[in-house]
């Protein structure tokens, strides 16, 4: 993207989250003001150590994936790619769009095919987001175990948790059978195509090989493969935590199986729409989630502020110098 274009995007995003603060304070002043008197703002340094922790999960399993498909470039260079366009993506949203298209820019520019490129940041996406389901399964089983929900709630949670499980079955399908991916991949030349007049054939035909060549190569080293589940699944243990620790900075911490609960909804939520970072959409889903499931509006409200002051601005801004040497190097 343009710096233009970055600017509007980080402009609108700011005023978004600006307004929807100042929604919250209007709506329920009192309780707002009470909660912020009583909280305890040294967890959230606590909170920013295990974002840290976090992305560093996140980022290793990145390196990790490029490594088994092949990409060969230095890993502290890899890391830093992966770093900058985590963070990017966590401002940006859009499914993962904008941290795609940085990784091609600035990987591409050593000399390796933009479809291979694409190929490792694709999977690495797709295993991240199982890791993510998994945890809001666990979470809703919790749920319905301890009879925390039932009735309504409990069908609307299971609803989502089935849209989100087709979602997965159908990019399983389209990453692992070969003719599917060849259609998928058809459907999008002609589409692409159809608008632009510009013939990407090259491009899928490097992506296509890309997904091939590394699923053939993580067969063989099943170790890389478990390393990476680890790594994927410990990063969003550890973001789970950060909103922990955001509640408890805000007030009282909900159980397991809420906190999973609502983290999977919000951030699901988030990431399918089209919203900048899905900013008001994660913050709205969170909130009325916990609310549902008995946690104070107001409090979760807040924690759902917190938690992405956290885990994405202060990640975000800390990659802008990361972002203007990789770009000066090249």
């Amino acid at each position: 993207m343009t710096n233009s274009r970055q600017r509007t995007i980080i402009g609108v995003t700011v005023v978004l989250f600006v307004l929807l603060a100042v929604l919250i304070i209007v709506l329920d002043w009192s309780e707002v003001y009470q909660i912020i008197g009583k909280a305890q703002w040294q967890l959230t340094l606590i909170a920013l150590l295990f974002t840290m922790i976090s992305y560093f999960c996140l980022i290793f399993g990145y390196v990790l994936v490029n490594r088994v498909f092949g990409i060969g470039i230095g890993w502290w260079r890899l890391f830093k790619v992966g770093f900058v366009s985590t963070a990017l993506d966590s401002v940006t949203g859009f499914l993962g769009a904008a941290g795609h298209s940085m990784r091609v820019v600035l990987i591409q520019q050593s000399d390796i095919d933009a479809g291979e490129v694409l190929a490792a940041s694709i999977f690495h996406a797709y295993v991240n987001n199982i890791m993510l389901l998994l945890m809001f399964v666990v979470g809703l089983i919790s749920l319905l175990v301890s009879h925390i929900v039932y009735g309504g709630s409990a069908i609307g949670l299971g609803l989502i948790a089935a849209i989100l499980v087709v979602a997965l079955f159908v990019s399983t399908a389209i990453i692992f059978i070969p003719w599917l991916k060849s259609k998928l991949l058809h459907f999008i030349k002609t589409v692409w195509h159809f608008f632009t007049h510009r013939d990407i054939t090259p491009f899928l035909t490097d992506l296509d090989h890309g997904l091939t060549h590394g699923l053939v190569a993580l067969k063989g080293r099943p170790w890389a493969l478990t390393l990476l589940l680890v790594l994927m699944a410990g990063g969003w243990a550890f973001e789970a935590v950060v909103l922990w620790f955001c509640f408890g900075a805000l007030g009282n911490a909900p159980s397991l199986g809420v906190l999973l609960s609502g983290f999977g909804i919000g951030l699901s939520a988030g990431n399918l729409s089209l919203i900048p970072g899905g900013l008001v959409v994660q913050e709205a889903s969170m909130a009325g989630t916990y609310a549902l499931l008995g946690m104070p509006f107001a409090q979760s409200a807040l924690t759902a502020i917190l938690f992405r002051v956290v885990s994405v601005f202060v990640p975000f801004f800390i990659s802008l110098p990361f972002y203007v040497r990789l770009t000066r190097k090249d």
